[in-house]
């Protein structure tokens, strides 16, 4: 919920609980196999076995606390509200790893079902203990001194921020240093950055009445750019249209708009599978690559590949690979006029992906490789290694980022892709302002499946040539 601190307090929470997931296992196998309380009890020695047992046994367990939103900060910071869930993990766990060890034989761990309930029954009360008791008495002792508080900034109507000060140091007095609030009337993202960097805001609140919706747009924009958590008071549901999660101060119900807790596991799935599609398909692809190479060769002077600086994931520069499909020392300036015009006055790009019609720096094998997008093929290179990947927004030149808003870097959060959802909704009717939203709403709810369709339905758009839909 709270940007820094909550980090920090989720850090130690989740390594407390490994611990204590540990120490309970190891506890209760001592009690079965050495406490002479069980009747059969024999002792026997911890070995490799017994480890990867417990290595899975504690993954499974994160994986169900981290599912059922124990590590979220809107449950981790509420005592009470983390009972329930804590009992319905532990049982969940319990009758999962109880079936599991009817296909496991020959460990301790699962082959004797007391070992399960004596060590899932002491780490419950054990980590009821921790979060309800000795957590909060931990961090509010260090905020009291000024450690790890948050520098929040409230950004809008006088009154409504005011109320909402009150809900915060209502909420948790000892962790929010409010800054004096920005007023709706003078506020421009100018000042905005300015007060961010002075004050070293870490957290944001934005109450919508009194904004306009192009500020909003680009403060949400500014804060997920630089890792800022930002929360929005408003009646508006469709802002910038990102999944969002509604949590409440002290009654006041305001929008999460921050970068979700999972988005760093989504990019680990995602590298993952570019990974092994971009090595599969160089493999399968391989004959291609070197026909259209010969025939570049014979075609034109020059090389057969073409290195073009974008800008990739963060702002990051890197060299894009295409197949050549223009002549040595072109003139890039009417391209680059071109791309400007389209950013500046938002027109449709009829081209389709920024492509100028009957250019004449195109050769007569780039014609051809540019009509079947095969001089796109080479960027798997940039997809195995990283600076790309299957499915993303399109990779900008740098005076086309130059002409940006705040709002439109939004796009640069993750990695470029060969393809995404602007190939395929339409490219050659579409206009910049569309790409934008299209890659910011593919930005916000990216998952594996929906880079399936994306890749299954650019097929028929590169085979013949349907705009997607």
């Amino acid at each position: 919920m709270i940007a820094k601190t909550s980090k920090y307090e989720k850090t130690v929470i989740v390594c407390t609980d490994i611990l204590i997931f540990v120490i309970s296992y190891i506890f209760a196998l001592w009690i079965r196999m050495h406490s002479h309380l069980f009747p059969s009890a024999s002792a026997f020695s911890f070995s490799l076995k017994h480890g990867i047992t417990l290595l899975g046994v504690v993954v499974f367990q994160i994986y169900v606390f981290n599912q059922n939103g124990l590590y979220k900060e809107k449950t981790f910071l509420r005592r009470i509200r983390q009972i329930p869930i804590l009992l319905k993990s532990s049982i969940i766990t319990i009758f999962f790893v109880l079936f599991f060890s009817y296909l496991t034989q020959g460990n301790p761990f699962l082959e004797r079902r007391s070992v399960v309930v004596i060590a899932i029954t002491m780490q419950t009360i054990l980590l009821i203990f921790f979060r309800i008791f000795v957590f909060r008495r931990i961090f509010h002792s260090l905020l009291r001194k000024g450690i790890g508080k948050e520098n929040v900034l409230l950004i809008g109507d006088d009154i409504k921020t005011e109320r909402l000060k009150i809900a915060l140091y209502d909420f948790d007095r000892f962790r929010f240093n409010v800054i004096a609030p920005l007023n709706c009337n003078s506020v421009n993202i100018k000042i905005l950055r300015e007060t961010v960097e002075k004050k070293d805001i870490t957290t944001m609140f934005l109450v919508e009445d009194g904004l306009s919706k192009d500020f909003i747009m680009n403060a949400i924009a500014y804060a997920k750019n630089n890792s800022i958590q930002i929360f929005l008071l408003s009646n508006m549901f469709d802002i910038a249209i990102s999944k969002v999660d509604v949590t409440t101060f002290e009654g006041i119900p305001v929008i999460d708009l921050s970068l979700p807790s999972t988005y760093n596991l989504h990019s680990l799935f995602k590298r993952i599978f570019d990974i092994m599609a971009s090595f599969f398909m160089m493999l399968l692809l391989s004959p291609m690559f070197i026909l259209v190479a010969a025939l570049i060769k014979i075609d034109s002077k020059g090389p057969v590949f073409f290195k073009q600086e974008r800008i990739g994931k963060n702002g990051k520069k890197f060299k894009m690979l295409k197949f050549r499909s223009m002549y040595v020392n072109n003139d890039s300036s009417i391209h680059k006029e071109y791309v400007t015009n389209l950013i500046k006055n938002g027109a449709k790009d009829s081209s389709g992906v920024y492509k100028l019609m009957d250019d004449p720096r195109i050769t007569r094998v780039g014609k051809f490789i540019r009509k079947w997008s095969l001089d796109e093929f080479p960027q798997l290179e940039n997809v195995f290694i990283g600076e790309m990947s299957l499915v993303g927004p399109r990779p900008p030149l740098q005076y086309e980022v130059e002409n940006y808003d705040e709002w439109h870097k939004r796009r640069l959060s993750v990695n470029p892709g060969m393809t995404g959802l602007w190939q395929i909704s339409g490219r050659n009717k579409i206009g910049f302002e569309d790409m934008v939203l299209l890659d910011i709403y593919y930005v916000e709810n990216w998952t594996i499946w929906l880079d399936l369709q994306i890749l299954l339905k650019t097929i028929p758009v590169v085979l013949f040539k349907r705009d997607g839909g």
